[in-house]
């Protein structure tokens, strides 16, 4: 019907606030939209458990786009549609080229700073145990602790856990210092054989070549027979981008930088004033 969307929608920095958190306006928007016969596909660098509680609950949903399209999910059968995992070796030599990369760059910068590395293998999500160890006791700004205390595993040395990298589907890494993300970003994108991105400032996400956002909106559109123009897609990143050219309708938000916005339809309002959800509103006469 051509009066029913598809709304492919990312997660941090969209849906949830600077807080990490949800609003009950726009969890009672993308209810409507499900209960007026549209699709609200979450499409998001998140696997599956780390979806908010208040997405979980929305009653409708058929599909996701998880781990920044290393999986397509089907909700309803709850089972991957597609799955893609890094290549064979890659997610050891990642997680050890990072360290390596991190001990240089504090030699050089002559002050200290953090990175924590989560690892998306098999649906599960996996941590280093010495970092939960840090997360206890350390006082971080935001909700990031508790985002990293939450729905994780944690193994002792994770670059070591060659049962869980064989699996990989993404690797995540977050970086106090922002240089080295975008330092170990560009190195990784002249390799054979892996996409990089990021979703939020320092951070550096590991996919195999191919598969982003756009590549699982581009499966489901296939598989499903969904005409572009009846494809919705908001977001706030880079790893966005490639979903926005899979859609009829891209929407950048407000607090995403130019260069997303340039790459959109449409701008949205802030994630802290329910940009996503007031654009709906109007968009779909809701």
């Amino acid at each position: 019907m051509t009066d029913r969307y598809w709304i492919a929608v990312d997660m941090d920095g969209t849906l949830l606030n600077s807080r990490g958190q949800i609003s009950e306006r726009t969890c009672a928007v993308l209810q409507k939209c499900l209960d007026q016969g549209n699709h609200v596909l979450p499409a998001t660098g998140r696997a599956l458990p780390l979806l908010p509680e208040k997405i979980k609950n929305l009653s409708g949903i058929s599909y996701a786009v998880l781990g920044n399209g290393s999986v397509v999910w089907d909700w309803k059968k709850t089972c991957a549609l597609y799955k893609k995992c890094l290549p064979e070796g890659s997610a050891e030599q990642i997680l050890k080229d990072v360290r390596e990369m991190y001990r240089v760059h504090q030699e050089k910068a002559g002050k200290e700073s953090r990175y924590y590395a989560e690892v998306i293998s098999d649906g599960k999500v996996y941590a280093d145990s010495l970092d939960r160890e840090y997360f206890l006791t350390a006082e971080i700004e935001g909700n990031f602790a508790e985002y990293m205390l939450s729905n994780h595993a944690y193994v002792k040395r994770l670059e070591d856990q060659s049962e869980i990298l064989k699996k990989a589907e993404k690797i995540n890494i977050f970086f106090e210092d922002v240089l080295l993300s975008k330092k170990i970003r560009e190195k990784w994108q002249k390799v054979k054989g892996i996409y990089t991105t990021t979703s939020v400032a320092g951070n550096a996400e590991f996919t195999a070549e191919g598969i982003n956002k756009g590549r699982g909106l581009a499966i489901l559109k296939e598989r499903l027979a969904i005409p572009k123009e009846q494809i919705i897609a908001i977001g706030d990143n880079e790893n966005d981008v490639e979903m926005f050219k899979e859609a009829g309708i891209s929407v950048a938000m407000e607090n995403a930088k130019d260069p997303v916005k340039q790459q959109a339809d449409f701008v949205a309002a802030d994630n802290d004033h329910d940009g996503a959800a007031e654009f709906l509103e109007k968009f779909l006469k809701l």
